[in-house]
């Protein structure tokens, strides 16, 4: 079986944010701010179509309504652009949003020639993109063990009657401008993102609570330093050495 391997890795705009996380503080902010957030840069923090269920291009489907037993039937070129679903739900579920550099479907264990060497080393370089998310990077050395603190710390939520629902898992990404997404599980939409954020490879947090306000989840699963290191963003890729073996 081929022997896959992942970074955790966490970048911040400040040193007192990445400070608060080292000591065990996941900053959780809402679906909705995201969605509300405003920059001027294109496939950054903002993303008003975040935790969609279905994003559905006019020519995949037909929109028909009925009204008094009369059917009325769209023409799929009068839509402006794709319809989306969303769930009241996720509106107000928190995530905690990372970067995972992960080795897809290569054997780490047996890399075959210069091409999957390259291949190898470009997943894990972090994408001069990421940096306009902040200057400073926390690592995480143990990324089990790291998600092992956050499922504690949420099941504790859980059995507080505190949260609902909760899930760690990678991000998937879907083509906007070509292809339609429906959802078969709902609960997946806070993990899944248009291809734009691609470049972000992020790996996501999410706990749903009876959260009625909108409030961040500050959630505490203790001091991260003893499976953690911090850098400065524009050096994370110089810290990378892939050797090979032979």
């Amino acid at each position: 079986m081929a022997k896959k391997i992942g970074v955790l890795l966490k970048v911040f705009s400040c040193e007192e944010f990445r400070d608060s996380f080292l000591s065990g503080i996941l900053y959780m902010n809402t679906i909705e701010f995201f969605r509300n957030f405003e920059e001027s840069i294109e496939g950054n923090i903002a993303d008003k179509h975040e935790a969609l269920t279905a994003w559905m291009q006019p020519h995949d489907f037909i929109l028909e309504f009925e009204v008094d037993g009369v059917k009325h039937v769209f023409n799929p070129e009068d839509m402006a652009g794709p319809m989306t679903t969303s769930m009241n739900l996720h509106n107000n579920a928190n995530v905690f949003c990372m970067t995972q550099l992960h080795s897809h479907d290569l054997d780490m264990t047996n890399l075959k020639g210069e091409e999957e060497i390259k291949l190898a080393r470009s997943y894990f370089t972090l994408p001069k993109e990421v940096e306009a998310l902040g200057d400073y990077t926390v690592v995480i050395t143990n990324p089990s063990e790291f998600l092992n603190r956050f499922r504690n710390a949420a099941q504790k939520l859980y059995e507080e009657q505190k949260a609902n629902w909760y899930c760690s898992k990678q991000v998937q990404y879907y083509d906007e401008l070509n292809s339609s997404l429906v959802l078969e599980d709902m609960m997946n939409a806070p993990f899944h993102k248009q291809s734009k954020y691609s470049h972000q490879s992020e790996y996501r947090l999410c706990v749903i609570s009876d959260n009625a306000s909108g409030e961040v989840l500050k959630l505490d699963i203790g001091d991260i330093k003893d499976i953690a290191f911090k850098t400065m963003t524009k050096d994370f890729n110089s810290l990378v050495e892939l050797k090979i073996i032979n």
